[in-house]
């Protein structure tokens, strides 16, 4: 990347078998590695693993709600002990893995839907936050900048990222735009380099033209949106 850009942190999520990600490794800087609760498994985990840590990037686990029939992207009902052994459990799958093979993981993400209530819902925070806690020592948390997570996070002393889409649009300062809505996806190069632009700027913009100070720190695109290496081909090349 150019000069500029070298400051510039952009996330993939990955492992997820919906495309062929490899390709698009190149231009970013972290893995967020799906880890057996909307996708993945041992073997893909593996896989992305020493495909990251070949490029040297930081590479972290990306749990989810046990979801796969819906890709982890609608909130599931489940109690709270049967959610924090699902979260443990894909945990240890990709700690396992990383052990195996002697690589080092630096952060963890929250996928999907879980990601999102964990920005609006306290006891939801409080228990992810509890789950997470055998592995998230050292760790960084990927979070929405304004979200209960951080909050909760924050308080109990764990370094977090701020963290925001050049691929979604956001309805206000905290939520994304619903998928439902056809507003919701960037697939356009364009439009993608002039939302991270903004967003780099700190400024974030909602789909009602407000605009929002924010203090980003990494920037996540998805592996199976339309366009995707497109988009990254022209922030490298801008």
């Amino acid at each position: 990347m150019k000069d500029r850009l070298r400051a510039l942190h952009i996330n993939l999520d990955a492992g997820e078998g919906v495309v062929n990600e490899e390709p698009l490794y190149r231009y970013v800087h972290a893995l967020n590695i799906a880890c057996g609760g909307h996708a993945g498994d041992a073997e893909t985990i593996a896989k992305t693993l020493k495909a990251g840590a070949a490029l040297g990037l930081d590479l972290g686990a990306h749990p989810s709600y046990p979801d796969r029939e819906h890709f982890g992207r609608r909130t599931l009902e489940m109690s709270n002990e049967a959610l924090r052994q699902s979260l443990v459990k894909q945990l240890e799958l990709f700690d396992d893995q990383c052990q195996r093979l002697k690589i080092k993981w630096k952060h963890i993400k929250a996928h999907g839907a879980l990601y999102n209530d964990l920005a609006q819902n306290a006891s939801l925070a409080d228990l992810y936050v509890e789950a997470i806690a055998p592995f998230s020592s050292g760790r960084t948390l990927y979070v929405q900048e304004h979200s209960v997570l951080a909050q909760k996070a924050k308080e109990k002393g764990l370094k977090c990222f701020h963290e925001y889409f050049i691929d979604r649009r956001y309805a206000d300062r905290i939520r994304l735009l619903s998928r439902s809505d056809k507003r919701a996806i960037i697939n356009t190069p364009e439009d993608s380099l002039t939302q991270l632009r903004l967003m780099q700027n700190g400024i974030l913009e909602d789909v009602m033209q407000g605009r929002h100070a924010i203090e980003p720190h990494t920037f996540c695109i998805h592996s199976d949106h339309e366009n995707t290496e497109e988009i990254l081909k022209r922030i490298h090349e801008a």
